[in-house]
């Protein structure tokens, strides 16, 4: 790293060159005047050259936390992430984060203020929706300490969100019976997305997933589908990408209950594709509107929330007919490996988000063996 000093009327100056800005690739430099004579300059100089090579120079910056996330977002985040992520992270931050952090200066931020914050975002937002909000302040304020040198300590390394589930978060996580479930897929079945909720129910899939699921991915001999893609909508429209992770895709064993509904739908495509003619859409999309089209998500959500009131199920969410299949695959014995592969989680992920449940489980597997065991000691001869 170098510097050099030039007299500047009766006094000195040194001027550092520094790294470029990670997030913009600018060029910054290091001013600083005011010194009587040029061995006092280049004595200053070569201690904030050694303060910087250690790590411990912040550079002195006015900038707002609203400046940053900006900068943050349009340099870092937009040519980094995928557009669903970029388009979440951008939400967060505009509706979340900088209402109520944007005009605090950067170098100002302390763990008690963002402690705080969250304290505040509890009272109206689950702690799954906070732990995202976590996730998007960790990232940006990690990278001004690591890269761009304008925060001289990790703060968010200061602030911790507890991974275990409690009771209460637990209540927001709904499920449906057996009968609750098939009550309402008898009410459903000549909906227009019948199949999606079909689908949900029966293979533990996620929205954007189901979405995405096209004709080719399904292998009806091997009695399987493929999860290999996710259709998704964004302010900006349409997005059609590869799940977020490894664990994402996967192959989903599928029983004869979808199976015949599958083939049922197939049969309506058919017929969809006769009415519309040469005006059909086809993406071999399974789940679309009649002319072929990619579904919104909103028209799925407005529709089980009418099919729920005229089936007279209690109300859940779409993303809770998800949890139902984990339910159940719990509860009919699933290893909870198996269920989370099924499920597109890794064991651990699974285990933090399920492992409430199992105490439940335990308990209707002893209630069998016990009825077991009196039954074999029944038939013991005296």
């Amino acid at each position: 790293m170098k510097g050099h000093v030039y007299q500047r009327g009766k006094t000195w100056t040194y001027i550092i060159d520094l790294p470029s800005d990670p997030l913009t690739g600018g060029r910054r430099q290091k001013t600083k005047g005011g010194f009587k004579s040029e061995k006092e300059a280049w004595k200053a100089c070569h201690l904030k050259i050694a303060e910087i090579e250690k790590g411990t120079y912040t550079d002195d910056s006015k900038i707002t936390v609203t400046e940053y996330l900006l900068e943050y977002l349009e340099t870092h985040a937009k040519p980094n992430f995928k557009p669903t992520s970029f388009d979440t992270e951008k939400t967060i931050i505009e509706a979340r984060i900088i209402p109520v952090l944007g005009k605090i200066r950067l170098q100002s931020l302390t763990p008690r203020i963002i402690k705080t914050f969250y304290a505040d975002l509890r009272k109206s937002y689950s702690k799954e929706y906070v732990k995202n909000i976590h996730g998007v302040l960790k990232r940006a304020l990690r990278l001004a300490y690591s890269e761009s040198g304008l925060l001289s300590e990790d703060i968010m390394s200061k602030v911790s969100m507890r991974n275990k589930v409690n009771a209460n978060e637990q209540k927001e996580m709904q499920f449906w019976t057996i009968e609750e479930f098939t009550q309402f897929l008898d009410f459903s079945r000549d909906h227009v997305h019948f199949i999606v909720f079909s689908l949900a129910v029966y293979t533990g899939m996620r929205r954007g997933e189901i979405l995405g699921l096209r004709w080719s991915d399904i292998d009806f001999e091997q009695k399987e589908l493929r999860v290999i893609q996710t259709a998704n909508w964004t302010r900006n429209g349409l997005v059609i990408q590869r799940p977020k992770t490894n664990d994402s895709i996967r192959r989903v064993k599928l029983f004869q209950l979808i199976i015949d509904d599958l083939r049922h739908r197939q049969e309506q495509i058919k017929e969809h594709k006769k009415q519309y003619g040469e005006t059909y859409e086809d993406n071999d999309l399974v789940c679309c509107y009649p002319w072929g089209g990619y579904i919104k998500p909103k028209r799925i959500t407005e529709g089980m929330d009418v099919l729920v009131r005229k089936a007279g199920v209690k109300k859940i969410r779409f993303h809770d007919l998800r949890h139902t299949h984990a339910s159940f695959l719990l509860r009919i014995g699933i290893n909870p490996k198996v269920a989370a592969e099924r499920l597109g989680m890794t064991p651990a992920m699974f285990n933090e988000r399920y492992s409430h449940l199992l105490p439940t489980m335990q308990d209707e597997a002893v209630d069998r063996i016990e009825v077991e065991l009196n039954h074999f000691a029944e038939k013991k001869p005296d």
